[in-house]
């Protein structure tokens, strides 16, 4: 049944149009995010219970330093999702060789990606001790950028083409190597 609206054609569907995705379907690409975006805030309790040892300059650095982390990691994850949405449109139109083209060019986004001066400008006057502990930890968060931007292309990617189970594999390996990392460094 069609319903026209000043010039728009509306199709009405039966409840018996097969749907895109079934429940399982669904299920098989929402449960690895899920575990990943748990894996995501255990990681940042992990990290502040490690830096709790070592004393209040650090846990100020850190917290200072984690609100520009999340910006910058927002941004990457942004940039890759609209490169996936891409990347799927490609693929739904069996274009690969655009979709090939995309997915380059959001890994070649992602791999361009500053320290000291950014968060003077940020957070103006802080204790020495505190702005010290800042830059060192933002140097060691901010060498981790262009891997969490490649892991949010290539993860974005891996979803466009139904596949959430293997970056929820190496999001699971990632925060264990970086709870690893960080107990190494931080002690």
């Amino acid at each position: 049944m069609e319903i026209g609206v000043k010039n728009k054609i509306f199709t009405k569907t039966s409840t018996s149009d097969a749907h895109l995705y079934s429940n399982q379907d669904l299920r098989k690409l929402l449960v690895p995010i899920i575990v990943e975006q748990l894996l995501s805030s255990l990681m940042g309790t992990a990290d502040t219970m490690m830096v709790s040892n070592v004393g209040s300059a650090a846990i100020s650095a850190v917290s200072l330093v984690d609100s520009i982390n999340i910006l910058v990691i927002q941004a990457l994850s942004a940039l890759a999702a609209g490169g996936a949405i891409l990347c799927s449109q490609y693929l739904g139109s069996s274009n690969k060789k655009a979709a090939n083209e995309s997915a380059r060019q959001v890994l070649f986004v992602m791999t361009v990606l500053f320290r000291g001066p950014l968060l003077h400008v940020i957070f103006g006057a802080v204790e020495t001790d505190v702005m010290t502990n800042s830059q060192i930890y933002f140097l060691f968060t901010l060498l981790s950028f262009p891997f969490i931007g490649l892991y949010d292309a290539g993860a974005s990617i891996m979803r466009a083409q139904n596949n959430s189970r293997e970056p929820m594999i190496i999001s699971i390996i990632s925060n264990f190597l970086n709870i690893g990392g960080n107990a190494i460094l931080i002690f």
